[in-house]
């Protein structure tokens, strides 16, 4: 087969493609003996008929036009392969001649949008901010204070009236125009005040009360509230039944020795350090890493095509949709509840798509440009720890991804991870623009990196036995 690229106009290629006389031979044999096996004729047993009967009750003409037609396909993945094509769509075809004819090439035209060619910039030497780790002992502190109230005591206060901080037991209701509200009933209701649980004037009025004791005052409900209760004014009864304040533990080494590994005060607020020092460094440079990626990406030129940047946009949908779906919603309800079409989100997606798929392009463009190669041995690691991430078998898994053809998506996304590790490693880290620094209207760079970052893991130290989330502040300096 001989293919030459005939034009380029952008992203738009057309190909002029000769089939050989062999090949085109080729894929007529290749459609009879098909036919020789589906072709049901009388007298013959099904997948038995002679092909030179199958030839005499078709045509020779008819069954080469059929075998063009399912052969145009793979010729023309064939030319773009050899072309160093990546199209993003079909390919509009145009045969040279109007029949095909046995014993002559078969000569077509194709016409196929294509993946954009990367002009690369300077990807070496830029410069990009970094976040600086260091701890401060108000981190700490509050680190401590979290610790504290995740083992602090709930104690009846004795005969004093509710003040702001403390656990009220309550019974609630409203009524409007004297009725009932139902979904504004609760018994034995447990609320800190001033921590939002309920109405903030409701809780204004509940400071001061005392424990047996019932009030009853107007209360507008905010507009938030379906329709039917939005913007109305009730009268809410609040009854006390039990007023508790939290008592905090001391901060002692006897505490610290009961419940954790450490035995004293020093030695947790050291892990806690260590800690939070380890998390703001891996944030940092995660933050730094999509940072100095965008930067090589806004030194790129290239042209993306509507139809990739839309496939993006209709992929991220379909994320979305399978994320509400495994918490129990539907992007119908959300269609619903937020008055969006499917076709506005897919709108809404598309910048943030775009960016996605030319960040891509450039990581791709900059590991081809310093020859960077997933080697054998690393891809089996990875499929490894997938494997065991999912408890899978590692060889199952591997064969999987191999006949589903996903093994090198895999290895062009391990290309890309590389490619972005090459150039964080060759940006020249700065220090970040303060309020101050930043021109007026401009956003902070730390805002307006192209990658998703987490924020610094929120981890308990190592032996506390409190409650999971007993780690949300973190930080800390002695």
């Amino acid at each position: 087969m001989k293919t030459t690229l005939s034009e380029r106009d952008g992203n738009t290629v057309k190909l002029a493609v000769e089939v050989s006389t062999e090949e085109l031979q080729e894929a007529f044999d290749k459609k009879l003996r098909q036919l020789s096996r589906e072709v049901r004729l009388p007298g013959f047993r099904p997948g038995k008929a002679p092909a030179s009967m199958i030839r005499q009750r078709l045509s020779d003409e008819a069954i080469l036009v059929d075998a063009v037609e399912e052969s145009m396909g793979a010729w023309f993945a064939q030319a773009a392969i050899e072309l160093d094509l990546d199209p993003v769509d079909r390919p509009e075809i145009e045969l040279d001649d109007e029949l095909p004819e046995m014993g002559r090439p078969l000569g077509f035209k194709a016409t196929v949008t294509v993946m954009p060619e990367v002009v690369l910039g300077e990807y070496k030497g830029l410069e990009a901010p970094k976040e600086p780790t260091a701890v401060e002992g108000a981190e700490v502190d509050a680190q401590m204070d979290h610790l504290r109230d995740e083992f602090a005591e709930l104690r009846p206060v004795g005969d004093r009236t509710v003040q702001q901080g403390d656990f009220v037991t309550a019974d609630l209701r409203a009524a409007f125009d004297g009725e009932p509200v139902e979904n504004l009933e609760a018994s034995d209701f447990v609320f800190d005040v001033g921590g939002g649980r309920i109405f903030p004037e409701a809780e204004e009025q509940v400071v001061g009360m005392s424990a047996e004791e019932e009030k009853t005052f107007p209360l507008t409900l905010p507009e938030e509230l379906p329709d039917d209760l939005a913007g109305k004014t009730v009268d809410f009864t609040v009854v006390v039944k039990e007023i508790k304040e939290k008592v905090l533990p001391p901060l002692t080494d006897k505490w610290v020795s009961e419940v954790s590994e450490f035995a004293t005060l020093l030695e947790l607020r050291q892990e806690i350090r260590s800690k939070i020092t380890m998390g703001k460094e891996q944030a940092s440079d995660q933050r730094f890493r999509a940072l100095a990626v965008k930067a090589v990406a806004d030194n790129a030129e290239l042209d993306l095509p509507d139809v990739v940047v839309r496939e993006q946009a209709e992929e991220m949908v379909a994320d979305f949709q399978r994320s509400l779906e495994s918490r129990g919603g539907s992007l119908e309800v959300y269609s619903e509840v937020t008055g969006q079409t499917v076709e506005q989100l897919i709108e809404e997606m598309k910048p943030t798509a775009a960016n996605n798929v030319k960040t891509g392009l450039v990581l791709s463009a900059v590991a081809k440009a310093e020859g960077l190669v997933a080697t054998d041995d690393e891809v089996e690691a990875v499929v490894a720890q997938m494997a065991a991430a999912g408890k899978v078998d590692a060889k199952v898994l591997g064969d999987r991804l191999r006949q589903s053809g996903r093994i090198e998506s895999l290895k062009e996304q391990m290309l890309r991870d590389k490619a972005a590790d090459f150039i964080a490693a060759n940006t020249v880290a700065v220090e970040p623009e303060t309020e101050v620094d930043a021109a007026p209207g401009s956003e902070a760079p730390m805002e307006t990196a192209s990658a998703e970052v987490e924020a610094v893991p929120e981890t308990a130290p190592v032996g506390i036995e409190a409650p999971e989330n007993a780690g949300d502040t973190a930080a800390e300096s002695s």
